[in-house]
């Protein structure tokens, strides 16, 4: 294996950023081939990359599978190009690819890409996918903050939106089409069937205080199957939390790139 943390300068960002880099080099089945595919992992608010690494088994898991990870920071960006801030979708959907395409062989090819994404990053993961169907055949997000418009119309009554949001949306907090997954839905149903990409969703049951994230999935789950998507959808009780993280990680695993994985490592969990 070989896992790399690197401090990229970014126009976009105005700023250096840290970007991790897993690849399963020493996988048995790989030879001198590229990884089987890639996976871009996105983190939650108020955290970074590094979470993925530190709390969860990504990289044991992408390592069973032969999969590259891509693990970027995003800051509290909610992957927008901030209203009053820096540009980390434009850093995340063309100034990166772009880089790393100079740097290292990895498999670009739709066919091989999926992007995933815990909490603000569920969010992220969609949003990047739906704007970019070419790119991704599939999109996963674990107890994603999906329904910003639920969100933004608590700004009242929850002062912490307004200022979470102002910095990324402008102080009128205007979410534009491109930015709404409701929106973006209702735009890749109208795709054929092969361009839409997969949209694989997971959510605690018991995570509702204080931005209702287990309704705020509900409502996108809705949206999701009267639009006729290539949608699923799990949940289970657990909160917000890495023990729901990390088991939501192996689901999309077995989902997108292989089949059976969950079934075997839920036998392994049971036997300990």
């Amino acid at each position: 294996m070989a896992f790399f943390t690197m401090k990229l300068k970014s126009s976009a960002l105005q700023s250096t950023t840290t970007v991790r880099l897993y690849l399963p080099c020493d996988h048995k089945t790989l030879g001198n081939q590229p990884p089987k595919g890639m996976l871009t992992l996105l983190h939650g608010y108020t955290n970074d990359g590094d979470d993925w690494v530190n709390y969860s088994a990504a990289l044991r898991y992408a390592a069973d599978n032969g999969l590259a990870l891509l693990i970027p920071d995003g800051c509290n960006s909610f992957f927008h190009d901030m209203a009053a801030g820096q540009g980390y979708y434009s850093w995340l959907t063309e100034e990166l690819p772009s880089l790393l395409k100079q740097m290292v062989l990895l498999p670009w090819e739709r066919e091989k890409n999926a992007i995933c994404g815990l909490s603000m990053g569920g969010y992220g993961a969609l949003m990047v996918a739906l704007n970019h169907p070419e790119r991704y055949f599939a999109c996963g997000s674990f107890s994603g903050a999906l329904n910003l418009r639920l969100m933004l119309g608590a700004a009242k009554a929850i002062p912490e939106v307004s200022a979470v949001f102002s910095p990324i949306l402008g102080q009128e907090l205007l979410l534009t089409e491109n930015r709404d997954l409701f929106q973006l839905a209702t735009s890749i149903s109208q795709l054929p069937k092969e361009q839409q990409p997969d949209i694989f969703c997971t959510v605690g049951k018991q995570d509702i205080e204080p931005y209702q994230i287990y309704y705020q999935n509900q409502t996108f789950q809705q949206h999701a199957k009267h639009l006729g998507l290539k949608f699923s959808y799990m949940e289970w009780d657990e909160g917000h939390e890495w023990s729901f993280w990390d088991k939501s990680l192996v689901y999309a695993i077995d989902k997108f790139f292989a089949p059976g994985y969950a079934n075997t490592k839920l036998k392994e969990w049971a036997a300990k």
